[in-house]
């Protein structure tokens, strides 16, 4: 393990462009968790404890409660889970489960860094170039569909960040 800290980002598609359904009922969402858990614990035990999570509905929420879940599986605290939220009401629309979720998650998260306190146009960008600019690593799930996960992870090449795609591993 290095000495110095290490932090990853994450940048993915929200429930409606996955090709499977975001409940533990779907066999496929099972697996997709279970390697989303995987992934994170083998990034920890690299040395990665440094998490940003752009706490958007889908994979952004998911991946967070996997830090969070992998974080005291391993009774580590010192990984550190941080928030960063493009503006102030961001889940002021999510519906109720994702916003309950949106919810406990933020409370059990170590930082909450607030890009805009007030939605305009870029701040979701804003928000994910912040987590690409302080992140060694990105993880997403990406199976190449338009949008800001693509253009969350073209920022990232652009400036040499390293990226793991569980869509393709």
């Amino acid at each position: 393990m290095e000495d110095r800290s290490l932090s990853c980002c994450f940048t993915g598609y929200r429930p409606q462009k996955f090709p499977f359904s975001l409940e533990r009922s779907d066999p496929r969402y099972i697996d997709f968790e279970n390697r989303l858990m995987g992934k994170i614990t083998e990034l920890i035990q690299a040395g990665f404890d440094t998490f940003y999570s752009g706490m958007a509905m889908g994979f952004d929420i998911i991946a967070a409660e996997c830090v969070l879940a992998a974080s005291d599986a391993a009774a580590d605290r010192s990984v550190r889970l941080i928030c960063a939220v493009p503006f102030l009401a961001q889940a002021q629309k999510y519906p109720p489960e994702w916003r309950a979720r949106y919810n406990r998650v933020v409370l059990s998260a170590d930082n909450l860094i607030l890009i805009s306190n007030d939605y305009y146009t870029g701040c979701y960008q804003d928000r994910n170039r912040f987590m690409v600019n302080n992140s060694d690593l990105v993880l997403t799930w990406f199976s190449g569909n338009p949008g800001g996960t693509k253009n969350t992870l073209d920022y990232a090449r652009s400036i040499s960040r390293k990226i793991i795609n569980l869509y393709t591993e």
